[in-house]
């Protein structure tokens, strides 16, 4: 029922950025021919991709609720991953070919002085709707987990800064600053082509399953929940992301005298501590007499 819930929601927030976004693009794209204005129309295309990638979105946030199957024991969750790496690639092409674009324009000396104030407008209402975008992505991103949706969001805060040079531009390009037009697509396409960098880099270090420097506290954790358990030499501890949650792969020493059943309890005692915390999606432990000899695997200890 909480996954119902929480699909329902993510698709109704990714349905209003596509329509929003088709508004806003044919709108900019429009003015951007009509007026002859390469940052209006540069905007215009930005908003465009915003089109393919929310609904990118849309369709990894669907995929990533599926639950486990057969081919994916671990689920889906990394669908939105991906998602939002092809996020990346596609507002990198934006950027680019709008640098390129504008650079033509600026050294070529192909602008001139903007007539009537419709191009100040569509800058205003772009704004206006990027902001109510990226506050309703970010919060329901973030509440969900769902990396995606942020994904997304961080670009709607790119597209407000770039509405606003836009809105700059068109202001100085009106008062006699013809070159101020090409420039301000210039400007914008650097901003662009850096959110794609940090959006790719960001998904990049989470499929192949790193944890972020904030996040490193989970290892402090389990060596803490295991010491007041009672297991030995909790070593090869392993920790990766499944959607938003951890997953920990690990070994535990015990007394080698010790039952199964009172070593099977130790490791009852950590997954349940570790699990309060409502952050965990597994917990796997191996169970190995104490001062154990033997070569394994790469994995943290406390002695790291």
């Amino acid at each position: 029922m909480q996954g119902s819930i929480i699909d329902k929601k993510l698709r109704q927030v990714a349905i209003i950025a596509v329509v929003t976004n088709l508004l806003l693009a044919v709108l900019k794209v429009a003015v951007g021919l009509i007026f002859k204005s390469m940052a209006v129309l540069a905007d215009g295309i930005d908003t465009s991709t915003d089109i393919l990638t929310s609904s990118t979105m849309l369709l990894a946030t669907i995929i990533s609720r599926r639950p486990p199957d057969k081919e994916h024991p671990y689920g889906h969750q990394k669908a939105e991953n991906i998602g939002a790496k092809i996020i990346s690639f596609v507002v990198f092409y934006a950027g680019v070919s709008l640098l390129i674009e504008s650079l033509h324009r600026l050294i070529t000396g192909r602008y001139q002085v903007l007539e009537g104030f419709l191009p100040l407008l569509v800058a205003v209402l772009s704004v206006a709707g990027k902001t109510f975008l990226f506050t309703i992505e970010y919060s329901t991103g973030k509440k969900y987990k769902s990396n995606s949706m942020v994904a997304e969001a961080k670009n709607m805060r790119n597209d407000i800064l770039l509405s606003g040079l836009v809105f700059l531009g068109v202001g100085l390009n009106k008062i006699g600053l013809a070159w101020m037009d090409p420039l301000i697509g210039v400007v914008m396409s650097g901003i662009i082509i850096k959110v794609a960098w940090e959006v790719f880099e960001e998904n990049a270090h989470e499929l192949m399953d790193g944890l972020k420097e904030d996040e490193m506290w989970i290892y402090e954790n389990i060596f803490k929940v295991c010491k007041e358990c009672g297991a030995l030499n909790p070593h090869k501890v392993r920790v990766r992301k499944v959607g938003g949650k951890f997953d920990i792969d690990m070994d535990i020493e015990v007394n080698g005298t010790m039952s199964v059943k009172e070593a099977h309890d130790i490791t009852k005692c950590i997954k349940k501590k570790l699990s309060d915390t409502k952050e965990i999606y597994d917990v796997v432990i191996h169970v190995e007499p104490e001062e154990n000899d033997e070569t394994e695997p790469f994995g943290l200890s406390e002695k790291h």
